[in-house]
């Protein structure tokens, strides 16, 4: 039964946004897939450098941040739909975490309001920073 204080469904707002988040990614890698056999590469490598298996031909995905997408996207580069594909895959079960922060402050719930909030903390923070504290570099 649902609480009357809940402003709406959780489970099933979590599930239209895993639902919604992969298979948006899922449409966006097979984009930047038929983009790569179509243009016979992306970022500059051939479709041939890109499936090589020589490791100095390997793309870093190092380079890929979220800064050079919408060029990457404008000029229809294959390896840059990709890429989002990926963060919004990423950044699905971060929208389900702040969803249920929203949730749990409507319904004031201080408890779950901080656990939630330190499962947000943690994620953003081994999204955007912990590469930084790992010193990887593109070669």
């Amino acid at each position: 039964m649902r609480n009357e204080k809940e402003p709406f469904d959780q489970d099933t707002v979590s599930s239209y946004i895993l639902k919604t988040g992969v298979m948006t990614s899922i449409a966006l890698i097979l984009i930047g897939m038929t983009l790569l056999f179509i243009k016979d590469g992306g970022m500059g490598y051939t479709l041939s450098e890109i499936s090589s298996y020589n490791v100095k031909l390997h793309i870093n995905s190092a380079i890929l941040n979220l800064s050079t997408l919408p060029s990457g996207l404008y000029h229809l580069d294959g390896i840059y739909f990709i890429s989002l594909g990926l963060w919004v895959l990423v950044f699905t079960p971060v929208s389900v975490v702040v969803t249920a922060i929203v949730a749990f402050v409507w319904v004031r719930n201080k408890l779950y309001i901080v656990l939630s909030a330190i499962v947000l903390f943690n994620l953003i923070f081994a999204i955007f920073v912990l590469h930084l504290l790992v010193n990887i570099k593109p070669p």
